[in-house]
């Protein structure tokens, strides 16, 4: 009976080992995709941020009417990069008002934002043919034509931005750009 007893006691403590070590791995699972989870959300809210600072930006001026206003902000608050959420919204508000630059902005900003790229050009030069001094939309129009590998006309939007305001940290941006593919030979 004795070698049966050691044998049930040494069966019980590698049970009791196996569990202690399933618990353990189980707990470093779940703590490595808790900060995987906690990582990407630090991601997602810096693109959130980084999205709803530029429509802020775009709805900054006083031209949109108080109604329109409103349902701008609305769609805003729904808004996320890359979801094409609120787009068909803001084409439809376009419809009304298909010369509202502050709309165009926004929307070539979500085509862009959407890898919608072509749009994007499209929708900027719009904006830029109604008012031209918009260094925001000469910049994001010069990153349109990047993403497309035009870079003689990234060049020069890139270039206008630094000529309409030699002093704002976009023109500093732009002037890094044109510095990089300068370097790279495009």
């Amino acid at each position: 009976m004795d070698t049966t007893l050691y044998i049930i006691i040494a069966v019980i403590i590698l049970i009791v080992i196996a569990v202690v070590v399933l618990l353990l791995v189980g707990n470093g699972q779940k703590k490595n995709v808790t900060n995987e989870h906690s990582n990407q959300d630090i991601i997602d809210g810096q693109k959130e941020s980084a999205t709803t600072k530029r429509f802020q930006q775009v709805l900054s001026d006083d031209a949109l009417s108080g109604e329109m206003e409103k349902r701008a902000e609305e769609i805003l608050t729904k808004y996320t990069s890359g979801s094409g959420d609120g787009i068909p919204e803001v084409e439809k508000l376009l419809e009304g008002d298909p010369n509202n630059v502050d709309l165009l902005d926004w929307l070539a900003f979500m085509y862009y934002s959407n890898d919608n790229i072509d749009k994007a050009i499209e929708t900027y030069k719009k904006a830029l043919s109604i008012k031209y001094d918009n260094e925001n939309q000469h910049y994001y129009l010069a990153n349109s034509y990047y993403k497309k590998g035009m870079m003689s006309e990234a060049r020069k939007e890139w270039s206008e931005v630094i000529r309409l305001n030699p002093s704002s940290k976009i023109a500093k941006n732009a002037q890094e750009r044109i510095d990089f593919i300068n370097s790279q030979g495009k």
